[in-house]
């Protein structure tokens, strides 16, 4: 049988409250697609539903409106949350990989996961500076991209730290840079390489871009630049055919 739960000062609601700013091992997803998403990725540790009821061994309540108003974040729920356990990311282990460096934006964040799942990029790096991966906004906009991509947020304070390890993993650094590249038609990538993408207003620093093996950029007429989120899906889809 399942449990009801009617009270705002429950402690599983607590606990799911307080998993909604993601700080900690725990985080919140929203909706019947991201809720089922967690259950394949075994992440769903507790269900909680206004009406329907699934069909899976992990534990389920059934919440009033005035709960789920309070432990989701959309403006129109749609009738169920899973609290849910971060998962612990391995070591890359393909060869491309999307590396992101300070992009701040949780939607350019979640719309780069859903590319990077796309077209082959399984291997994902954050850099300090990034829009959590755990964001209600970011986990909306990737619409369960997270699950099936192996994340990595770093601890490194200097972003040079990350792509020297890289390196010394045998990752050929590609960087995006409007000046001195490569333009994409012509450009000719290893089998193994990183893709790095910048922030939205200052692109990558100077120091990440000097220590790239190569850059490329995207040519286009008529804007001089592109939303990192368009310009990460084109390159993605480009060079993933490249090797």
């Amino acid at each position: 049988m399942i449990e009801t739960i009617t009270s705002l000062t429950n402690s599983k609601i607590k606990a799911v409250s307080k998993a909604m700013d993601a700080k900690g091992d725990l985080f919140v997803v929203e909706g019947f697609h991201m809720v089922e998403m967690a259950l394949e990725a075994k992440a769903a540790k507790m269900i909680f539903t206004v009406k329907k009821v699934l069909d899976t061994d992990v534990p389920q309540y059934l919440i009033t409106e005035a709960i789920l108003n309070k432990i989701t974040s959309t403006k129109t729920p749609e009738g169920i949350v899973a609290l849910c356990e971060k998962i612990s990311p391995k070591e890359a282990s393909n060869d491309r990989l999307l590396y992101l460096e300070r992009v701040g934006d949780p939607g350019n964040i979640g719309t780069l996961l859903r590319s990077a799942l796309a077209f082959g990029f399984y291997d994902v790096i954050l850099s300090k500076g990034c829009a959590s991966v755990y964001s209600s906004k970011v986990l909306m906009a990737s619409q369960g991209a997270i699950f099936k991509l192996n994340i990595k947020e770093s601890k490194n304070d200097d972003s040079l730290d990350d792509l020297k390890e890289l390196k010394n993993a045998g990752y050929h650094i590609l960087a995006t840079d409007l000046t001195t590249s490569h333009p994409l038609k012509e450009l000719k990538v290893d089998n193994k390489f990183a893709l790095l993408l910048g922030n939205e207003g200052k692109g990558l620093t100077k120091e990440a871009i000097a220590f790239a093996n190569q850059s490329v950029r995207i040519e286009m007429s008529g804007i001089d630049s592109l939303n990192v989120g368009v310009a990460g899906g084109i390159l993605m889809y480009e060079l993933g055919g490249k090797n």
